[in-house]
């Protein structure tokens, strides 16, 4: 596990060797993504229910970002296992 330094990227980038990305991805559907999909369908279900407050859909938009975030990292980590 490394930063590197791309031209022309604003930011430095966390590359992983296949290794460390297997180790990684279990962690991540292991221990983050179950949480964050019951913390967003908690306030998915006040949202739909429409009592939500604005801290509520604020939180609602938060983990959904979250979610999409790891389900993203995960469809990547997939594509590269052998």
């Amino acid at each position: 596990m490394k930063w590197t330094y791309e031209p022309g990227e604003a930011f430095p980038v966390l590359a992983l060797n296949q290794h460390e990305a297997k180790v990684m991805r279990e962690i991540v559907v292991r221990y983050a993504r179950g949480p964050v999909l019951r913390k967003f369908e908690k306030y998915k279900d006040v949202h739909d229910g429409g009592e939500a407050t604005v801290r509520q859909d604020n939180l609602m938009a938060k983990y959904e970002e979250l979610l999409g975030m790891i389900d993203k990292f995960l469809s990547y980590t997939e594509n590269r296992e052998d």
